[in-house]
């Protein structure tokens, strides 16, 4: 049944999926009652869920735009019930900007490969970039992404290679002097950086475990499936899928880099694993294997609430 109804990309499916990540929000507030008045609960709920349907709306333009997936919904659906299991992902708003920058650098760099408007382009995923690392400074990361495509998708003109550099000295110059008329002290900022920690001590919750298995056990299927089957990917098509592929590797990076680990650090391997996945599904001739693992994917966030 799931199946079918995500089979098509129509604008009734994305209600349906806000709806969805709306209870998912809405479960997650009533979970915290006790820490927060019922007014600041609904606020928080409001922001939360604007936030997420600002995610919903970039990816779909990302799907779209370049054709990751078919015309389906699948994509979508699975990256809501993926968030809907870790709901830390609703706690650490910093880590939500930073996600949110890095879909726009990621639009930017994506559409590189149409050969119009390069210049801007780059310097457009630059600045999102810097930003996003304001929030989260291990997502600086993300600029290996940016130079690979530059390198990639513009042939020999590697003087392109130097407009990252624009990008990022703009957004510190800016950034700077606001913390300078503000703080009055501009190396409060220029010392900023986020602690690394190796200790995966958290991920002992079954809260955290659970569907932080079903998530990886999911990318790696995918990833298998998508490197196995590349090759048979048009060409103009094919750096596209390699972005990807190195989108979810910083991603693994920026997750065992990530100090106090709750599972919300998974945001950043969402986007490569729902539409790897969602290349899977429509591929598989048996339905009832996607029926199931949909079905699956929609339950787990709910049973897990009860945990």
């Amino acid at each position: 049944m799931l199946t079918s109804f995500f089979s098509n990309s129509r604008p009734f499916h994305f209600i349906v999926v806000s709806l969805l990540l709306f209870a998912g929000c809405f479960f997650n507030i009533i979970n915290d009652l006790n820490e927060a008045t019922n007014y600041d609960s609904i606020v928080k709920l409001l922001i939360q869920n604007t936030m997420f349907l600002l995610f919903f709306l970039l990816l779909s333009f990302i799907i779209k735009k370049n054709r990751l997936t078919q015309s389906n919904s699948y994509a979508l659906f699975l990256f809501c019930c993926f968030i809907l299991m870790i709901p830390f992902f609703f706690n650490d708003s910093n880590l939500a900007f930073s996600f949110f920058f890095l879909l726009l650098a990621l639009r930017r760099i994506l559409s590189i490969s149409s050969k119009k408007n390069i210049e801007k382009k780059i310097l457009d995923a630059s600045i999102w970039i810097t930003i996003a690392a304001l929030f989260y400074f291990w997502s600086i990361l993300f600029f290996i992404i940016l130079f690979i495509a530059i390198i990639q998708l513009t042939s020999t003109n590697y003087k392109l290679v130097f407009i990252p550099f624009v990008g990022f000295t703009s957004v510190i110059m800016l950034t700077s002097v606001y913390h300078t008329m503000v703080n009055n002290d501009i190396w409060s900022f220029l010392e900023y950086k986020d602690q690394i920690s190796f200790d995966f001590s958290p991920y002992y919750s079954l809260k955290i475990i659970i569907p932080s298995i079903f998530i990886l056990l999911s990318g790696i299927f995918a990833f298998v499936y998508k490197s196995i089957t590349i090759s048979k990917t048009p060409l103009k098509e094919k750096s596209t899928y390699w972005i990807l592929f190195f989108f979810l590797l910083i991603g693994i990076i920026l997750i065992v880099l990530k100090n106090n680990k709750n599972g919300s650090e998974l945001l950043f391997l969402l986007v490569p694993i729902s539409i790897f996945t969602a290349n899977f599904i429509e591929s598989i001739d048996k339905k009832w294997i996607s029926e199931l693992f949909l079905w699956f994917a929609f339950i787990l966030p709910f049973a897990l609430f009860f945990l």
